[in-house]
C-alpha cells in the first residue's frame, strides 16, 4: 500500500513540474521579445559623446548573444519536457 501511495505522489510531483516546465515553454517567446526591444531603448554613440553610447556592432552582438540564448533555453525545455512526457495520457 504505501508503494502505490508513493508512485502516486511521484506521479503528482512530475506532473507539476512538467506544467511549470510548460509555462516556462510558454513564457519564453515573450521573454525573448522584451530581450529583443531592449536594444531600442539603449542611447546610441551618433545622439551623445561616442563614449557615452552603445555602438551598433555592440547591439548587433548583443542581439546575436540573445538569440543564441533562446534557442539554447527552448532546447533545453524541449529536452525536459520530452523526459518528463508533459501532454501524452
Amino acid at each position: 500500500m504505501i508503494g502505490k501511495r508513493d508512485q502516486t505522489m511521484k506521479r503528482a510531483a512530475n506532473a507539476a513540474r512538467g506544467q511549470r516546465l510548460t509555462d516556462s515553454a510558454l513564457i519564453l517567446p515573450c521573454v525573448g521579445m522584451i530581450l529583443f526591444l531592449l536594444p531600442i531603448m539603449w542611447l546610441r554613440s551618433s545622439e551623445v559623446a561616442p563614449a557615452a553610447g552603445i555602438a551598433t556592432s555592440t547591439a548587433l552582438i548583443y542581439l546575436f548573444v540573445v538569440w543564441a540564448g533562446l534557442i539554447c533555453c527552448a532546447l533545453g525545455l524541449a529536452l525536459l519536457i520530452k523526459r518528463f512526457g508533459v501532454g501524452r495520457s
